[in-house]
């Protein structure tokens, strides 16, 4: 059972086994290493489609 949707991929994992990142101050949990490093690459692109 997933606690959490990652904000990239739309898959559900369970925080604890996901992929944590800092961005403007802010901890962001992603489900796996893709995940966070395409987030880093544009956060920007993920910030707005979560926001929307």
């Amino acid at each position: 059972m997933a606690d959490q949707t990652c904000m990239v991929c739309n898959k559900g994992f369970q925080p604890e086994n996901g992929m944590k990142w800092m961005h403007d101050g802010k901890w962001y949990v992603f489900d796996d290493l893709g995940c966070r490093n395409r987030f880093i690459a544009n956060p920007a692109k993920y910030l707005e489609a979560a926001s929307a």
